[in-house]
């Protein structure tokens, strides 16, 4: 009885660690990332990129850790039952793929766990591809570490997020663009804190706009 209850409270806390470490981790790098970028002009500029390319590690690194976490788990909830052993073996002699050891298993774990990390980082290095090239035909649309600080950004707000970040962003420079000119008498806005703002709002809000804009086919 007590084992078992054991049992229950592991499976409650690892099941609670697994479904709360990514978030707590991307709220965590968000609000170091903001905290350098507010801070930037007390740091050279060498100091200043060095940590925001120490971030592109970060995130890319979690990302994939917690992929591996979950394989890991997957394949621990699977091995230890009777009936979903099957599912670590072969399943059908017929089929090139599921006809080997672990086929239906490595691909469950790429499909579900795998595949969302690779997009969210393809998109973070796309998207800095494109900062990094509007930055030479239009600087005044940046200051120094912002094309970094869009990598970042991307990588912490992920797929499928990133197609509600992108127009995000957009909007932000229109509404900030707005308000600088009223009250600050400045004309123009670069994409930093329109970036900033966009994440935070894909970070608090992303599920629920991913619902309404009825863009849920695109979660993998």
């Amino acid at each position: 009885m007590l084992l078992r209850l054991l049992k229950s409270m592991f499976n409650f806390f690892f099941d609670l660690f697994l479904t709360w470490l990514p978030k707590l981790f991307l709220i965590a790098i968000f609000l170091a990332v903001v905290f350098l970028y507010v801070l930037r002009g007390k740091f050279s500029n060498k100091f200043f990129l060095f940590f925001y390319k120490l971030g592109f590690l970060i995130p890319i690194g979690f990302g994939i850790f917690y992929a591996f976490l979950l394989s890991a788990a997957q394949y621990f909830i699977w091995n230890k039952d009777e009936f979903t052993k099957i599912l670590l073996t072969s399943i059908d002699e017929n089929s090139a793929f599921f006809s080997y050891k672990y086929g239906y298993f490595i691909h469950y774990i790429l499909l579900h766990f795998w595949l969302s990390v690779l997009i969210s980082i393809g998109v973070a290095f796309a998207f800095y591809a494109f900062l990094f090239f509007l930055k030479k035909y239009r600087e005044r649309f940046f200051e120094d570490g912002e094309v970094e600080l869009g990598f970042v950004l991307a990588l912490i707000v992920g797929w499928p997020n990133f197609v509600i970040f992108i127009p995000l962003i957009f909007a932000f420079v229109i509404i900030i663009s707005i308000i600088r000119v009223l009250f600050l008498r400045e004309m123009y806005t670069t994409l930093g804190w329109p970036m900033i703002f966009a994440a935070l709002t894909v970070l608090i809000f992303g599920n629920n706009l991913i619902d309404i804009l009825k863009l849920g086919v695109l979660k993998i």
